[in-house]
């Protein structure tokens, strides 16, 4: 196994490409863009590269050269940060539009960051897996990920400073709103917003107006089409302008309302001006809503988080969500090109806590099924409770890995190394666990089986694991036995097909002893005790036999048949025996032997005179 697995990984390796650094970093590059137009002018002029792929790769290389320029920088609009002395409202105007467009260009450049980070990453994928038949691809594709290597460069830095110059102006906007001057009353532009509203009005009519002769005229099939399609985007046209100047006053209104905080009123204009942002052309839109974004900042700024919460609840708690997901949205960091967010990090560990909460549920739903079935097999409810768990807790860390956007097969490379360290230092675990499924599937040992190990370790099993089995000696001490040993060594099994055993209880008697007598008093006393052995069975019916005839004793042994699960303690019960054994050779009177020594001397010495 150890072996395969070395082999699939020096296989990723040696046919895999590294990504060449050297086309987007360092500061030499165009003497390394050199280098590289004249390694493709020698190919094409040895022949092993055609005019059409050297052309290509040239091109490629021109537009690699051109995007490491210094890119120009962000257009800035000076009156925008509020040079003035006096704050006109047409002024505030002006500032509050370039902080939305700014936002809008912050945000169509994050999207374009976005796709870029994703066209590197399917790149990179491209170089890592590509094999030796599709080397001639290799320049190509290293020429690609270097020029978007260096867009995204670009673009991040563009990001930056477009942030830089919104917080700029939208700080501008901030700290001169207080000398903002508002001269008109409020009777004055509720009249000034009831000719725009009418001017607006009368123009939806006139579009609606041109948008049924439109559809008349492609009906009866008349040849005023052209002309209607003019009219009728002439119209839409016009709407949308009368719906932009509606904007702008509704604008000037809401940043006076900043200014004396009239945060009621604040708040219903703005669900107003969303209504009518929401009639403009999608190319406008964007803008609106950035916008209307930036008026939120500065009430934030103006009244407080809690009034702005509380002025208008529906509309600022979906506000609020939607400034929490684009928050937990953004990326904390990348890794291998792919961008981690806070939100993808959540889900994951959501995922997880899923997946081990199942493992635990499933787990605990067959331990009740066990207690139920009492008549099913322990060890089968065990083996399926464990596995099940595995499997749910491995398909759940698969899920989360891959909700993260990572790809799978970066991971299956690392663990292919992992699985080279593992075969060598963790040997010992690996052969445990290996052992564990082994003992869980063979099912030669069993929760409740009797065993011995070479003879020294005794005992009843009473949990089986992955890594370890747990045994309770006759002494009711748990010795937890690595799953190897069982692999390993000779495993006396008392208990695998049939629960019952013979037993020999080895005892002694004088010579002199009729045979007879010794059975019939051993036998008749055991048949009248109480002690639990196989009674009925006539294949195992209990029998004394003559094994020896020693220096000093007759030797007998007891042979009776028990079922194992009658007693646990082998000791014990052979005890038991022993004494019912002594009881029955002392009543009737049968001599046990001890070692005798006799002296016979034949001739006393004579005595000294």
């Amino acid at each position: 196994m150890r072996t395969l697995l070395f082999f699939l990984l020096f296989a990723a390796f040696a046919f895999g490409a590294d990504i060449d650094a050297k086309l987007y970093e360092g500061g030499d590059r165009e003497a390394y863009y050199l280098q590289i137009r004249q390694q493709i002018d020698a190919a094409q002029s040895l022949g092993t590269l055609s005019k059409a792929d050297a052309d290509d790769e040239r091109a490629a290389l021109e537009r690699l050269r051109r995007a490491s320029g210094v890119p120009p920088p962000v257009e800035r609009d000076e009156a925008a940060l509020l040079p003035q002395t006096v704050l006109m409202p047409q002024h505030a105007v002006h500032a509050l539009q370039t902080a939305a467009s700014i936002r809008v260009k912050a945000d169509a450049a994050a999207r374009t960051l976005k796709d870029i980070r994703a066209k590197l990453a399917f790149l990179k994928q491209s170089i890592e897996r590509m094999t030796s038949d599709e080397k001639v691809r290799l320049f190509s594709l290293q020429l690609q990920f270097a020029y978007y290597k260096l867009q995204q460069k670009n673009m991040e830095e563009r990001s930056g400073q477009l942030q830089q110059y919104g917080d700029a102006v939208t700080s501008a906007l901030e700290k001169h709103l207080p000398a903002l001057r508002c001269d008109d009353t409020k009777a004055a532009r509720q009249e000034r917003m009831a000719k725009i509203q009418a001017a607006v009005e009368e123009a939806q009519r006139q579009k609606v107006a041109a948008e049924i002769a439109l559809e008349r005229a492609e009906l009866e099939g008349s040849g005023l089409g052209d002309a209607l399609r003019e009219k009728q985007a002439a119209a839409k046209e016009a709407y949308g302008r009368q719906l932009e100047k509606k904007l702008e006053l509704q604008s000037q209104s809401a940043l006076c309302m900043l200014t004396t905080k009239a945060d009621k009123s604040f708040f219903s204009l703005l669900d107003e001006m969303d209504a009518a942002a929401a009639q403009l052309t999608k190319e406008l839109r964007p803008q609106y809503a950035a916008q209307d974004a930036v008026l939120r900042d500065l009430a934030k700024a103006r009244f407080g988080v809690t009034t702005l919460v509380l002025g208008d609840t529906l509309h600022e708690t979906k506000a609020l969500f939607a400034t929490i997901g684009r928050t937990v949205s953004e990326p904390l960091f990348v890794y291998k090109e792919t961008a981690i967010s806070v939100l993808s990090l959540v889900k994951a560990l959501l995922i997880l806590i899923a997946g081990f909460a199942a493992g635990v549920f499933y787990k605990r739903r067959v331990a009740q099924l066990a207690k139920r079935w009492p008549d099913m097999s322990q060890m089968s409810m065990r083996l399926a409770s464990n596995i099940g768990y595995y499997l749910i807790v491995i398909i759940a860390v698969m899920i989360a890995v891959s909700s993260l956007g990572i790809d799978m097969t970066s991971i299956s490379l690392i663990a292919g190394a992992l699985s080279i360290g593992v075969g060598f230092g963790l040997q010992t675990v690996v052969s445990n666990f290996i052992a564990g499924i082994i003992l869980m599937f063979e099912r030669t040992i069993r929760i409740g089986d009797m065993i011995e190990i070479s003879g020294e370790l005794r005992g009843r099993v009473t949990d089986m694991r992955i890594r370890s089995t747990t045994i309770k000696t006759f002494d009711n001490i748990d010795i937890v036995v690595p799953n190897s040993s069982f692999i390993q060594n000779n495993v006396i099994n008392w208990t695998l097909e049939d629960v019952t055993r013979r037993i020999h209880i080895p005892f002694s008697v004088a010579y002199g002893t009729e045979v007879d007598a010794v059975k019939r008093a051993v036998l008749d006393e055991l048949e009248a005790s109480s002690l639990i052995y196989i009674r009925n069975d006539p294949e195992k019916q209990p029998e004394v036999w003559m094994v020896n005839m020693n220096s000093s004793s007759v030797d007998f042994e007891l042979l009776v048949w028990i079922e194992w699960a009658n007693k646990y303690r082998p000791n014990a019960l052979r005890s038991d025996f022993l004494i019912l054994i002594y009881n029955a050779l002392y009543k009737h009177g049968i001599q046990i032997p001890f070692p005798q020594l006799d002296l016979y001397v034949k001739q006393m010495p004579k005595a000294e005179s």
